[in-house]
């Protein structure tokens, strides 16, 4: 009996070591944090949250434990490096948009009149560009500017979405910045919809492109899907309205606004974008002009609600009984894994290369579209895209980004 309870004792006393061990570890962490490299602080990333077991889970664990590296030191830019890392380590987790934008936000907090640089400095090529976003957000979250002018706001956001500095960015990357001026116009606005969309039509439309489309997505977006207590506050008043999206969106004339209001309302209902049937009937509810974009573009919205789930994702889009329809969410669903991360080429490839016959045009297209407004001419990441190609589209794509194979 004596010897049960010295074993019981000794079992007692290894265990309060090793915990002691632990917070040893945890409490010297942050001292050496800038002699961990990129790879370990992943690895202990993965670590910490492999009781996730789903891709939502893991997005939760990851938002949560990620920006706690910047609190202990690490810089912006190493931060991304790790998540990529994350991104090689951990297969089961793909959507890091929100991550990104938690990034970008806690740099601005460091000194908000430096968002325009914080801009400049995110990557675009992961996380869906979701950094863009976070920065734009973050500068006006708690500094509402409800009833700026169209001219204040012009002068405030000057040059911020065109090269400056160091930034070089692509089509898409201005496209997505325009998106987070959507976001960013309700929060300026303290949720005056109306306002923003106003705030997009003066500032968005450039004489080289017309960016309105991105950013009034960027304003419903925001609106319907808040992704934090200070969101939910911004859209408290107008939130019981947004559940009527046929009388909400109502309120804008019909055309553009009135079609992407609709487009986004996806959110009060998620069968809208889960099932073949709700997912068609969603969209047929804009202007007949419009439903091809509403279709392709809400793909992303599929996407990120079934967590990357693949096999469900293309099985809604063999449900799909309009052949268009169809076409565009084999398409858009290659062009957004790499939008997510531009190392998933070769899953963009067998996406197209799955696809019905029927489809394959249209997603090679579309892909060949991504290289060459997405990404410059002749670089690494156009080569293996343009490369993987089957021809003609081989072809087709390295001409139309100038690139040589």
């Amino acid at each position: 009996m004596t010897f049960v309870k010295n074993k019981v004792v000794l079992a007692f006393i290894l265990a309060a070591v090793l915990v002691a061990l632990v917070f040893t570890v945890y409490a010297v962490l942050p001292a050496s944090l800038s002699r961990e490299d990129d790879d370990s602080l992943a690895r202990l990333e993965v670590e910490l949250c492999k009781s996730a077991t789903n891709e939502a889970e893991k997005e939760i664990c990851y938002q949560k434990e990620v920006p706690k590296l910047m609190d202990e030191g690490l810089t912006l830019e190493r931060a991304f490096v790790v998540t990529q890392k994350i991104l090689d380590l951990d297969p089961g987790y793909q959507s890091c948009h929100v991550l990104a934008h938690l990034l970008s936000a806690k740099e601005v907090t460091k000194d908000p009149s430096k968002w325009k640089d914080v801009v400049s400095r995110v990557p675009t090529g992961i996380c869906g560009t979701g950094a863009l976003h976070g920065a734009f957000q973050e500068r006006f979250k708690t500094d509402s500017l409800k009833g700026v002018g169209v001219e204040t706001m012009r002068e405030m956001l000057e040059g911020v979405c065109s090269k400056h500095g160091t930034w070089n960015p692509t089509l898409l990357d201005r496209s997505s910045c325009f998106h987070g001026m959507g976001h960013l116009f309700l929060y300026v606005t303290a949720a005056d919809v109306q306002k923003s969309v106003q705030l997009c039509a003066e500032l968005a439309n450039l004489p080289e492109f017309d960016f309105r489309q991105t950013c009034y997505e960027g304003v419903f977006m925001q609106a319907n899907q808040p992704l934090d207590p200070e969101d939910e506050a911004l859209t408290h008043d107008i939130a019981a309205s947004l559940k009527n999206p046929k009388k909400f969106c109502g309120q804008f004339a019909a055309g553009l606004v009135r079609d992407t209001c609709i487009k986004e309302s996806w959110a009060q209902d998620l069968r809208t974008v889960t099932t073949p049937d709700g997912y068609e009937a969603l969209c047929k509810q804009t202007s007949p002009d419009y439903w091809s974009y509403c279709a392709g573009a809400n793909i992303f919205a599929v996407i990120e609600t079934l967590h990357y789930d693949l096999p469900k994702i293309l099985g809604l889009c063999r449900g799909l009984k309009d052949q268009n329809f169809k076409n565009l969410c084999w398409a858009r669903t290659a062009v957004k894994v790499i939008w997510a991360d531009y190392r998933n080429t070769q899953k963009a490839i067998d996406i197209c290369t799955e696809a019905p016959m029927q489809s394959k045009a249209t997603c090679w297209e579309y892909l060949t579209n991504h290289a060459e407004q997405g990404w410059h001419p002749n670089t690494p990441e156009v080569r293996a895209l343009c490369g993987g190609m089957p021809e003609p589209w081989r072809s087709t794509c390295a001409k139309r980004t100038s690139t040589v194979l």
